[in-house]
């Protein structure tokens, strides 16, 4: 007989207390969640208790953290409790707002399943978030990816009106490649390269050289 959730967290909780990051336990409800335990590290650094926490429900996260990226968090979240296996795991980054700084200090968090119910299905969720702010080069990378994905989602529409032809020209253009070259490598004329270059330039409201390498980057072209 598996233990209670009851039992499980007083076991788990005089552990949770001694680790060096923030572990937060989520009760999952019908329509949302509920923030069920908090390690004292955690509440200390966002200056709230864990009742003030459980309170607010799913709204702590609108308060705390930036979500900005939690489209991809969802996603791979789902997958997670479709799957009902207490094994699998994922990572994540995400910038949580401290009470005494101003600016967003960024977390790489690994989310479990906790506890199941008899059917398997998750009642209960387990993270445990590690601070990189003081890894300067981690911090910078996980800033960089956030903006990267972001120009990907936002362009995606303007790329995917691109055709074929146009993509190659594009990929080509960012690798530093002249007209002429391009002609040459895809057997077109230059004329025709012309007017693929200024049809880029107006689907994708574009102009520098930068913003194609910037295109061919965020859609793996290059």
């Amino acid at each position: 007989m598996q233990p209670t959730f009851e039992q499980k967290l007083t076991l788990f909780s005089e552990c949770a207390e001694a680790m060096p990051g923030v572990v937060i336990i989520h009760e999952l409800r019908e329509k949302d969640f509920k923030t069920v335990y908090m390690s004292s590290r955690g509440l200390y650094q966002l200056g709230v208790s864990l009742e003030e926490l459980s309170k607010m429900g799913p709204k702590y996260h609108d308060r705390f953290f930036n979500n900005e990226d939690m489209e991809d968090f969802i996603v791979k979240l789902r997958k997670l409790l479709q799957k009902k296996d207490p094994e699998e795991t994922f990572t994540f980054f995400q910038q949580v707002k401290f009470k005494d700084r101003q600016e967003w200090v960024w977390h790489i968090g690994s989310i479990r399943i906790f506890h199941q119910a008899d059917d398997g299905s998750a009642t209960h969720l387990v993270t445990v978030a590690f601070p990189v702010d003081r890894m300067k080069h981690i911090e910078n990378k996980a800033e960089r990816l956030l903006k990267e994905n972001m120009f990907f989602k936002e362009n995606l529409s303007k790329f995917l009106s691109l055709g074929k032809r146009a993509k190659e020209v594009l990929k080509l253009v960012a690798l530093g490649k002249s007209s002429a070259d391009i002609a040459k490598e895809l057997h077109i004329s230059i004329d025709t390269v012309h007017t693929h270059r200024k049809n880029i330039k107006k689907k994708l409201n574009i102009s520098t050289s930068f913003e194609f390498t910037e295109y061919a980057r965020a859609y793996d072209l290059i």
